[in-house]
């Protein structure tokens, strides 16, 4: 995922700001994955009670490539947790060890589900790039009735994942990709996730090639992503996001 996808989820901040609260300062967790493997995250409460989002980063970044993103979340009243991945940020453990990277996950979403305030039938998962959506997708093929909503971002998935998402029809899901992705065959890698996928409520957002104004540009990703993730319209969720959700 470039740096122009992650302008264009930041501009999100505009449509939102009259819903805008004011969150608790973000804090760094020290959390432990079930081999002992210690792991960085941060967590970015909201002012009130409202959904729960994990974010995963891409395999050439780390969580702090979800700050600006993950802040504005909480200003709406999501608390967002990002994940460092083990070898990866400040975590500890091997940048390999793929095998055990669910258990991270794992860590992560008991801690998530575990903080005051966060309801625990409105959660979010987030991933970028093939190690974020990987894992993402995983998370939610082994937790089928916790997570309510996927936003998968220029990534891919193995088989298991294809799966998965061609069986979760109740599941929202959305899929982002650009042509200006650093790994080309990732346009394509996103568009079979996505006709995959059985969800009546999937929904795909192209950002095409710079000087198209495509009419996707018309809405925000995040915003999408919002809607998905408040997909049941819960009380803070601000009403514009809850209209139109039908499926498309």
């Amino acid at each position: 995922m470039n740096k122009r996808a992650i302008y264009s989820l930041l501009t999100l901040v505009l449509r939102l700001s009259a819903f805008a609260q004011n969150p608790p300062t973000p804090r760094m967790v020290d959390l432990k994955s079930a081999d002992g493997t210690p792991l960085k995250a941060t967590y970015f409460a909201a002012a009130k009670s409202g959904p729960g989002v994990l974010l995963l980063h891409q395999s050439n970044r780390d969580r702090k490539s979800w700050d600006g993103v993950a802040a504005q979340f909480a200003a709406v009243g999501f608390n967002t947790l990002t994940l460092d991945m083990r070898g990866f940020g400040e975590s500890g453990g091997k940048r390999g060890d793929f095998k055990r990277m669910p258990e991270d996950v794992d860590a992560a979403l008991e801690f998530l589900l575990s903080q005051p305030g966060v309801d625990h039938q409105v959660i979010g998962l987030g991933g970028a790039g093939w190690l974020g959506v990987t894992y993402s997708v995983e998370a939610a093929r082994r937790y089928p009735k916790d997570i309510k909503s996927l936003v998968l971002l220029s990534g891919e998935t193995g088989r298991d994942g294809l799966q998965f998402l061609h069986q979760a029809s109740q599941l929202p899901e959305l899929f982002v990709f650009s042509d200006e992705d650093e790994y080309p065959p990732t346009q394509d890698a996103m568009k079979l996730l996505y006709v995959t996928a059985s969800s009546p409520s999937k929904k795909l957002v192209h950002y095409r090639g710079s000087g198209t104004r495509h009419p996707m540009y018309r809405r925000s990703p995040l915003t999408v992503a919002m809607e998905l993730i408040c997909s049941r319209c819960t009380p803070i969720c601000p009403g514009s996001l809850c209209n139109g959700l039908s499926p498309h």
